[in-house]
């Protein structure tokens, strides 16, 4: 490896400008976050267990969509894919 003083003096620069700015956005951030207001943590909302519970087996059944009007040009398509499967 080569001596340190064969290196290009802007090579050195750019290196040591490098490094400051970064040690002044280190400090920067350090004092910034040490400003910052401390908010406590809120706490979390405990589900009741009749949240939780079905009252009965059934699930509600959805409501059918409103059917398509008659001039609809795909209204035999909606027709089709909206009926229940009957097999």
């Amino acid at each position: 490896m080569g001596s340190l003083t064969d290196l290009p003096p802007e090579l050195v620069l750019g290196w040591a400008f490098w490094m400051v700015g970064g040690l002044v956005l280190m400090l920067w951030f350090r004092r910034r976050s040490a400003a910052a207001p401390r908010h406590a943590p809120t706490p979390r909302p405990v589900p009741s267990p009749a949240s939780s519970v079905r009252r009965s087996g059934v699930r509600p059944v959805a409501a059918r969509p409103a059917s398509p009007p008659a001039d609809d040009p795909f209204s035999e398509l909606h027709t089709l894919l909206d009926e229940p499967d009957q097999r």
